[in-house]
């Protein structure tokens, strides 16, 4: 499966916005030539196992909504999941497989890896009943300590949650930047035209049972890592 390219837009190199950005010239659009434009980004997803195609486009406000309002009109995809369709399907799969359960051990020990200012956070984790719904990119998101632990389980599922984590999950970066309060200056400038309507259906994650009882052997080496982690990250700001 491969999903159709959806943007005909100016693409503007990235090596010329940053030096617009660092120069303080402001930005033309890349359709109607007003300035204060912004970068913006679409993804064009390729099969399991393959990069995405990002183009990036300069757009001033107004040919942003212009543009969204197009591709809203564009046929939907009869191939692929949905965003809630994927978002579960990783949920099950964590599920099944026990990751939730280590996340969880996590949290309770302190060292888990969302930020405390994340708006859906709670002692146990992410809130799956918070109002603002849950991103692609947190659904996607494992640590390297539980993604080896994943792959020396099961190097297919953990192959596939790689990909997921880097090409699926960074679509929404920029929506977990706001829901975890980064400040506006911090976060990154390139912002999502419009989400994908349509997520290749990742493979190797149809049943994550298989792991559960590996997974769980492996916690504890898992919790520890994730301590000596949290302890240099604490040493590291004392020395600032």
């Amino acid at each position: 499966m491969h999903m159709p390219q959806i943007i005909r837009l100016l693409s503007v190199k990235s090596s010329e916005q940053k030096s617009l950005v660092s120069s303080g010239t402001a930005a033309q659009c890349g359709v109607c030539g007003a300035g204060e434009a912004r970068r913006y980004q679409l993804v064009n997803f390729g099969n399991p196992g393959e990069p995405s195609d990002e183009r990036e486009s300069m757009l001033c406000a107004r040919c942003a909504r212009t543009e969204r309002k197009r591709l809203k009109t564009e046929p939907d995809l009869e191939d692929g999941l949905t965003r809630q369709e994927l978002i579960a399907a990783l949920d099950r799969f964590f599920a099944s497989s026990g990751v939730f359960d280590v996340c969880r051990r996590c949290h309770e020990q302190g060292t888990g890896c969302c930020p405390t200012t994340c708006r859906v956070i709670e002692a146990r984790g992410c809130d799956p009943n918070n109002k603002y719904g849950k991103t692609v990119f947190c659904a996607a998101f494992v640590c390297g300590a539980l993604l080896n632990a994943i792959s020396e389980c099961d190097a297919e599922a953990g192959r596939a949650l790689k990909w997921v984590k880097t090409e699926l999950g960074a679509a929404e970066f920029h929506i977990y930047e706001m829901i975890t309060r980064v400040p506006p200056p911090s976060r990154e400038p390139v912002r999502p035209l419009a989400l994908p309507r349509r997520y290749p259906r990742p493979d190797g994650l149809e049943n994550g049972g298989k792991l559960k009882e590996k997974l769980s052997a492996l916690a504890p080496e898992v919790l520890e890592i994730r301590r000596r982690w949290r302890e240099l990250e604490i040493g590291d700001v004392l020395k600032q």
